[in-house]
């Protein structure tokens, strides 16, 4: 039996108490039309708690994060479902993230090539030198993964798999919520996970940028991160650098070589693509509507939606990660989230003279009004959030063709419900957060 899964009519507009003149307002009519984006997502339970951490944190490291760029509540949306401290590491990379772009895209840093591999360097060497007290149990010793080229938004289709059986039921609630195949599919039908039986979790009172509704993420049962105190920044060290190491030392014991490998290697995408950028802007040069699609993608961080596997305690089994499905799963969410970016940013990326936009890139490339590129994307958009839900209704055939057990293939929906459920959860963080006001 092949399920169809149907869309709502109409979704749930967010609602927001900023000036509807927000450029992330020309996002809204995307809810309409992309399934992903339709649910609203709900906050997590704990986010009082996360938000204080993450201050202090910042704090701790000497980055200047104003509270009202909201990278916890994106964290709290997208983690609805898990656990606190699992949301809060999640919210310290968001927040990591995002100086370090500020880096290139706000300073003069960013037309410098040479700093800009400079940078890369230190971190590659952080992450070489530090000291792993032992593999995650169970994983087979580390190797070099090369990752396939990357290709452009259009042209890295869905490789046909064999024939699926019948998809299963989600599971009957347990103690705590679990995700399984069954739920990636409840989720891409736009309705919520079963609820948990262990009683009701506390909710925050309601505040007017905050949408209460139905979970579009399933809990796990994952043990809670040791989320260490962080590092006094040290002397001549940018606070970028000093969060990262905090970060990095964190989150890659729990992890296997392979895995660590892995996140190296998006590092290593993002440096050679920062440094295409810094070329650009010293060349006076605006990249293609063809190749910016892969420079984004790399710019974007890679390595981001490989933390989404640390960060729930789980992961990916090699030979399901490395699928072609998988891939298109991955690099379809990081297109649709850094393209919803990009037209929520394009305003003050202009006002800045950056280039690096999508909604830009496509004005001067076929002689469009802003309006009329806004719209463009966001059909792009469209088009490729259905990518990434095609890639998502083949895994539960593709946990049958690998053999994945039972855990397996709850732990691999875990990650993909988190991916199905980035869309909204960023559109919702992007009308509330000032992050991209023009002043």
């Amino acid at each position: 039996m092949t399920l169809t899964p149907t869309a709502p009519r109409t979704g749930t507009r967010p609602s927001r108490e900023r000036d509807p003149s927000v450029a992330a307002t020309l996002l809204l009519p995307l809810v309409d039309r992309v399934p992903v984006m339709a649910a609203p997502c709900r906050m997590h339970s704990s986010i009082d708690r996360i938000t204080a951490s993450l201050a202090e944190w910042t704090r701790g490291v000497g980055l200047d994060t104003p509270a009202s760029a909201g990278f916890d509540r994106m964290a709290g949306r997208a983690f609805a479902g898990f656990g606190a401290d699992s949301t809060l590491l999640f919210a310290k990379w968001l927040t990591w993230l995002f100086h370090f772009d500020d880096e290139w895209d706000e300073k003069p840093a960013g037309r410098a090539a040479g700093i800009v591999e400079a940078t890369f360097a230190r971190l590659e060497r952080q992450m070489a030198e530090t000291e792993i007290p032992g593999d995650a149990p169970g994983t087979p010793p580390g190797r070099v993964e090369g990752r396939p080229p990357e290709t452009t938004a259009r042209d890295a289709p869905v490789r046909p798999e064999p024939a699926r059986p019948a998809i299963p039921a989600p599971a009957p609630p347990e103690s705590v919520m679990t995700a399984s195949p069954g739920s990636v599919m409840t989720v891409l039908r736009g309705n919520s996970p079963p609820p948990r039986t262990t009683g009701p979790a506390r909710m925050e009172s309601p505040s007017p940028a905050q949408v209460k509704i139905t979970p579009s993420l399933r809990a796990g049962d994952v043990a809670p991160l040791r989320v260490r105190a962080s590092a006094p920044a040290s002397a001549g060290t940018a606070p970028v650098e000093v969060a990262f190491l905090d970060l990095w030392e964190a989150t890659a014991p729990r992890m296997s070589p392979r895995w660590r490998e892995r996140f190296a290697g998006g590092v290593a995408a993002q440096g050679a693509a920062c440094r295409t950028e810094a070329e650009n802007r010293c060349a006076g040069r605006v990249p293609s509507a063809a190749e910016y699609p892969a420079l984004r993608r790399g710019t974007a961080g890679p390595y981001l939606f490989d933390l989404v596997e640390p960060c729930l305690g789980v992961e990916v089994p090699a030979e399901l990660r490395e699928s072609p499905t998988w891939r298109t799963l991955v690099d379809a969410c990081n297109d649709v989230t850094a393209w919803c970016n990009d037209v929520a940013s394009h305003h003050k990326e202009r006002a800045n003279g950056d280039v690096h936009n999508y909604v830009m890139v496509a004005a001067r490339a076929f002689g469009l009004s802003d309006a009329d590129a806004v719209a463009w994307v966001n059909d792009r958009i469209a088009e490729r959030a259905e990518d990434l839900r095609t890639a998502a209704m083949r895994l539960p055939g593709l946990f049958d063709r690998f053999g994945l057990s039972p855990a397996q293939a709850r732990d691999a929906s875990k990650v993909a419900c988190a991916f199905l459920g980035a869309p909204r959860a960023q559109l919702e963080w992007l009308l509330e957060s000032s992050r991209y006001d023009v002043t």
